[in-house]
């Protein structure tokens, strides 16, 4: 595999980031200073080393979780996290994190890995991995204003991306909507800027990968079909 593919594998960064490490001259194949991110290599055969240290690629780990409320999306936390919740003898347990996060208040689905590229790619706004949120509104949902929210609401920073949205109920409460960028507070902000409040949020899908019959606090590996179609669309070879 090349170089770069490896060092993102073992955690050390994004693409990019490696990339960087890599021209800095702070990487060794063999005990020879190489700048050349597309060298190939076999982490089985060749002695791979950042700042002299020997890296040995570990086994790459993939889980789907269904958050809880009230448990935070991170690692470590004065708080419960979503890591403390996990089995103690789960594989992997001491390299996996969070591929992006879920606010506190927030339950469903999030992707637990070991693998730095493709937790960079669930959550940078060049890929635009779709996610997919059921929500409840303090009030029915007007005509008017699912047309603003689909296609785009002013925020500080700037527009939102154009969402998708159905009613689930007649209520016109109950929503679900797709987005397709990671922001701060997203839904919340977007909708409260239309003048609604967001009540309870659950995530239900990251690109291919559904939440289906998880229950809160169950943690799954991803099947090998699911690895497959979520690298297929982070164009991950």
């Amino acid at each position: 595999m090349r170089l770069d593919k490896f060092l993102a594998q073992y955690g050390l960064g994004s693409r990019r980031d490696v990339i960087r490490l890599i021209r800095s001259g702070n990487v060794t194949v063999n005990d020879i200073i190489i700048r050349n991110p597309s060298l190939k290599v076999d982490p089985e055969k060749d002695k791979i080393a950042f700042k002299g240290k020997l890296l040995v690629l570990k086994s790459t780990f993939y889980y789907k979780f269904y958050k809880p409320k009230g448990v935070i999306t991170s690692t470590k936390d004065r708080d419960l996290t979503v890591i403390d919740l996990l089995p103690q003898d789960l594989p992997g347990k001491n390299e996996i994190f969070p591929a992006g996060r879920l606010d506190k208040d927030a339950e469903g689905l999030i992707l637990l890995t070991s693998d730095g590229e493709l937790a960079h790619r669930v959550t940078h706004p060049r890929w635009k991995l779709p996610k997919i949120y059921e929500i409840l509104l303090d009030k029915p949902l007007s005509e008017e204003a699912k047309i603003f929210a689909e296609r785009g609401v002013e925020l500080k920073e700037g527009p939102t991306n154009p969402a998708i949205i159905q009613h689930l109920d007649e209520d016109r409460k109950h929503i679900r909507i797709e987005v397709t960028e990671g922001r701060h507070h997203l839904l919340k902000r977007l909708f409260g800027k239309l003048g609604y409040r967001v009540l309870n949020i659950k995530r239900i899908a990251i690109g291919p990968i559904s939440i289906g019959d998880l229950k809160e606090g169950e943690v799954k590996p991803l099947s090998d079909e699911e690895i497959q179609q979520l690298k297929k669309v982070l164009r991950l070879g």
